[in-house]
């Protein structure tokens, strides 16, 4: 008995905490773009099934847990919501992968990989939200790497070949 009441106690304090400190109410940025995603899915009928889907699986769930615990806290601390980046923000972080360090710039659209010890060598990728696609900057121009459409998404692997990756609902 003393255990539970224990354990019930510490989970009591843990959701004060994540509420209390949290700064919950944002732009819930997950949210939305999972809204957007829902609504732009098809016809009335479509979007209410895709709807259902998103619950059961539970993605609304999870983005709006993603929100209010980790997104929205950061927005509440620093100003910014990492989801919701406008036009002329930037997040500049550093890794370091197999003896590289890496500079990742990651701006509305776009993200830069830079190795910090062959300054020109980066890997750039950009997306263009009208034509839903993705694509690599290399040494020939802009290469298509991947496109999402309601119903699917497609890969493009260097040599030519298309992945595809079907939405199958039900």
């Amino acid at each position: 008995m003393n255990r539970s009441i224990r354990l019930v106690s510490i989970a009591l304090v843990a959701v004060m905490l994540t509420v209390g400190l949290g700064g919950c109410f944002g732009n819930f940025a997950a949210t939305r773009k999972v809204y957007d995603f829902n609504e732009s899915f098809g016809g009335k009928w479509e979007n209410q099934l895709m709807f259902w889907v998103l619950n059961i699986v539970p993605v609304y769930g999870f983005a709006s847990w993603g929100d209010v615990v980790i997104f929205n806290t950061v927005e509440f601390w620093t100003g910014s919501n990492p989801i919701a980046m406008g036009p002329q923000e930037e997040i500049i972080k550093y890794a370091s992968q197999d003896g590289k360090d890496l500079k990742i710039i990651i701006r509305q659209n776009q993200v830069v990989v830079e190795d910090l010890a062959n300054p020109g060598h980066e890997l750039e990728l950009s997306y263009k939200p009208l034509e839903k696609t993705w694509y690599y900057q290399g040494a020939e121009g802009e290469i298509k790497i991947a496109k999402t459409l309601a119903e699917k998404a497609e890969f493009y692997s260097p040599k030519g070949k298309t992945y595809t990756l079907v939405n199958q609902a039900i």
